[in-house]
């Protein structure tokens, strides 16, 4: 009989690719890159409304999944995505219409060079979206699902 010999070697704990990271390392992560990005880091670009939009639905996904205070930034930004929306005199469009509403602002309004609003928008589009729940909501779920098991939950 030979021994067994378990050596321990670095590598991936898990499925921690980052090593113990959070969901709030990625909130805080994503916002960094998210204004880097719309104030015109040299490393991080976001040129175009696309790109803007992109960046602001996983950072207000990100936000409402760290909890916290992150949360709460998330939940701001949806409240004032849903005032914008419910409160306007045609009718109450629901929370996933009201998510849709601003999504599709976001990705069809000729915003020009002003990234920050489409970005704006999709924050506040998923914050509703993850309440709404239904299809808006299964993107949410999904990069939850993603960095979560990234982060090692």
């Amino acid at each position: 009989m030979h021994p067994t010999v378990v050596l321990a070697a670095p590598g991936f704990n898990g499925m921690q690719l980052l090593g113990a990271v959070t969901l709030t390392f990625f909130a805080a992560a994503s916002a960094i890159c998210l204004i880097a990005g719309l104030k015109g880091s040299d490393r991080i670009k976001i040129q175009n409304k696309d790109q803007a939009l992109i960046w602001g639905f996983v950072t207000g996904a990100l936000w409402v999944n760290a909890g916290g205070t992150w949360a709460d930034w998330g939940k701001s930004f949806g409240d004032v995505g849903r005032s914008m929306t419910a409160d306007t005199g045609f009718g109450d469009p629901g929370v996933g219409g009201s998510a849709c509403l601003l999504l599709l602002v976001a990705w069809a309004w000729p915003f020009k060079k002003r990234m920050a609003f489409p970005a704006f928008l999709a924050i506040s589009g998923a914050v509703l979206a993850g309440q709404a729940g239904g299809i808006p909501g299964m993107a949410v779920g999904i990069i939850r699902a993603i960095v979560s098991k990234m982060a090692g939950g």
